[in-house]
């Protein structure tokens, strides 16, 4: 891969985030038009990402980024007012940027008939003759001479090419009765930087990040976007934050040799000479290297910064899955080792196989750990999504979202996002009743969505909860009784859980007209089905009136899990430890028949039961060695299976069974033993 082939692929990465970040400051700025720091952070991010494209070479994605952050600049000038149509018309902008980014990742240059459309948009918008827009205009103060753009009244707005001794003064002057810091900032690259230009832009990206302005440079700004510099680069910055919060910020890019923070004074502006200056106490800080360091640092504690050249890499996730592959194969052959010297008496073996066992172990936790992302990765897009459907729909929506850090192995987010947006969709278009509906019912007229995330046990727990008309048990079964699920005389006997259970059947949707959210009946069973290829467990639960949860049980990773094996008929099986609530020994007179279905007493506890024989196709056999019990738990829900015997915990890699197996539900899998032997793992929820 050549170097732009790295780079692109950093850009496609951080010009993705910076997408996602101008969509959650959008949506914050909807509902606050005057927040003003909002706007200059939407300016900021959409200001950088118009110098990444820029740099690269994609002059279209460029030009739009431009045209947008014009019509923000405006708004930060006090010239425009920023209203429902402009805040849609950004929006439509974001939404081309990120088709402009997929075109580029799919080996394009980001040119698009939306990109075009929209740039010529933006520049009626600005011209006023966009006639789909309505700009409200208010008068502005203009300077009364030219030379007044040199220091605006404002110093954010200082223009960094024509700073000059007396400008930059009176940036001091301006910035101290505002209480902001004026810092010195020299930053030195590492010699063997390969990309310079991009680590000056991520720098640049770091500064307007946490609100630096930057009011001088050298080399100038021009002559840092023209790549006419060497190795270090000096900056005076106009920010609130501390020296330790920008060094922190700075850290974080790859390839610094060192960066240096200082306080900008007046006797280094009018000595025109800061760079020797700083250098002196910089000398200071290194060369007298154990003399007096106590001193030296009390006096200028954030002088001086050493920061590592790599925190963070970024890592295609083919080879966390192929790492992940190696230590699942390491994880059997250290069973198979384990396995083989239980048949031998070898002196002195233990405590290096234990030593083994640990080093393992800590190894398969940290590859377990790499792969673990937060579930806002999924999350993050939802705001949004909830934004647009709602005002589609007409219906005002608050939308909570709780636990977005909550982890989950990377396959597993990456799967769970279009389930979640069915429900999402289900919610706002069958769920949350209209304004007017809500206040007839005595409701506030603003439902409330609740999207949220937790560990629980071995596993993760994702609800998603609304206020709405929650679900219709007559309407559901009187549909399910129409399309042939159920016939009549079944749906008398359905519990509750078992009706609303019924949405998940393919084709059943109980809304009478399909619209282009929903009503065709197979969103709910992609749900349904998503979820269980995850190895996970979707239920629901609703009253009439007041409203729906579903709730979705899935487990943190689909690749190593432990397991209790068990057999029947001398085959061996696995079943979930995370799934198992108890086992003991069946005793006579334990298992009874209730309305024809055998079942077990637990404690007063009366748990349906299944014999795996029965299940398998074996003879039962009369021996009290083969009466052993697993008590399963599949959500709330609990059943009894029935096994000849237990053969202790192990950790098991998970196999697929391939194509050709994919129709036997009863196994969601297989895993090879320590002793060569294949345990085939029992998906307990389809037994369930």
């Amino acid at each position: 891969m050549s170097d732009m082939d790295v780079y692109l692929s950093v850009f496609l990465e951080e010009a993705r985030e910076n997408v996602q970040n101008l969509n959650d400051s959008l949506l914050a700025l909807e509902n606050d038009t005057g927040n003003v720091e909002r706007i200059n952070e939407i300016f900021r991010i959409m200001h950088t990402l118009k110098g990444m494209a820029g740099t690269l070479g994609f002059d279209e994605l460029a030009k739009l980024c431009h045209t947008m952050e014009n019509t923000l600049d405006k708004v930060r000038n006090n010239q425009m007012v920023i209203t429902e149509e402009i805040i849609d018309l950004l929006f439509k902008g974001l939404d081309t940027l990120d088709e402009s980014l997929n075109n580029i990742s799919e080996g394009g240059n980001g040119h698009t008939n939306s990109v075009k459309e929209l740039t010529e948009k933006f520049t009626a918008l600005m011209t006023g003759n966009d006639s789909s827009a309505k700009i409200e205009k208010v008068p502005v103060k203009l300077p009364v001479k030219e030379e007044s753009k040199t220091v605006s009244e404002d110093i954010h707005h200082v223009k960094i090419d024509e700073i000059t001794k007396s400008a930059l003064i009176d940036v001091f002057d301006k910035a101290k009765e505002k209480g902001l810091n004026f810092y010195y900032v020299k930053i030195k690259l590492s010699e063997s930087v390969q990309l310079k230009l991009a680590r000056a832009y991520m720098i640049f990206h770091k500064f307007e990040e946490y609100g630096c302005e930057i009011v001088y440079s050298e080399p100038s700004t021009e002559d840092i976007e023209n790549e006419k510099f060497d190795t270090v680069l000096i900056f005076g910055i106009i920010t609130s934050s501390g020296k330790e919060k920008l060094v922190n910020a700075l850290k974080t890019i790859s390839e610094l040799d060192s960066v240096l923070i200082d306080d900008f004074t007046k006797d280094m502006i009018e000595s025109g000479d800061e760079e020797e200056s700083s250098l002196n106490d910089e000398n200071k800080k290194t060369a007298d290297d154990g003399k007096d360091e106590k001193s030296s640092s009390d006096s200028n504690v954030n002088s001086m910064k050493k920061i590592k050249t790599t925190q963070s890499i970024r890592v295609d996730i083919n080879k966390l899955d192929e790492l992940m592959n190696l230590m699942a194969e390491l994880v059997i052959s250290r069973s198979r080792i384990v396995e083989t010297l239980k048949k031998y008496s070898i002196k002195g073996i233990d405590d290096s196989l234990s030593q083994l066992s640990r080093i393992s172990l800590d190894l398969q936790e940290v590859v377990m750990k790499v792969r673990m992302v937060p579930i806002s990765f999924v999350f993050n897009r939802f705001p949004r999504l909830v934004r647009d459907i709602a005002k589609d729909l007409g219906k005002d929506i608050n939308f909570i979202m709780e636990g977005e850090d909550t982890e989950l192995d990377r396959t597993v987010v990456d799967e769970i996002g279009d389930p979640l947006v069915h429900l999402l969709r289900n919610s706002l278009d069958h769920g949350i009743e209209l304004p007017e509906d809500r206040i007839a019912k005595g409701k506030s007229k603003v439902g409330t969505i609740r999207l949220s995330a937790r560990h629980e046990g071995n596993g993760v727990v994702i609800e998603l909860q609304d206020d709405g008309k929650g679900l219709d048990k007559d309407k559901i079964l009187s549909k399910a009784v129409e399309k042939g699920i159920v016939d009549s005389t079944q749906s008398r006997t359905l519990k509750d859980e078992e009706i609303y259970n019924l949405v998940f059947a393919p084709g059943l949707s109980t809304k009478d007209k399909a619209s282009e959210l929903s009503g065709r009946g197979v969103g709910m069973d992609v749900v349904k089905s998503t979820v269980e290829s995850l190895k996970g467990i979707v239920s629901i639960d609703s009253e009439k009136g007041k409203g729906t949860t579903v709730s979705i049980r899935l487990p943190l990773t689909l690749a190593i899990i432990k397991a209790l094996l068990v057999t029947v008929d001398d085959f061996v099986y696995a079943i979930p430890i995370p799934n198992i609530d108890t086992t003991q020994k069946l005793s006579d007179g334990e298992l009874k028949i209730i309305q024809d279905r055998e079942v077990f007493l637990l404690r007063g506890e009366v748990i349906p039961v299944v014999r795996l024989r029965d299940i398998f196709g074996k003879e039962e056999q009369n021996n009290d060695e083969h009466n052993n019990i697993v008590i399963i738990r599949v959500g709330n829900k609990k059943y009894g299976a029935i096994v000849d015997k237990l053969l202790g915990q192990d950790e098991i890699v998970i196999k697929s069974l391939g194509t050709l197996l994919s129709d036997v539900k009863e196994f969601s899998g297989g895993a090879i033993l320590g002793d060569g032997r294949i345990a085939l793992i029992i998906d307990v929820a389809s037994l369930a």
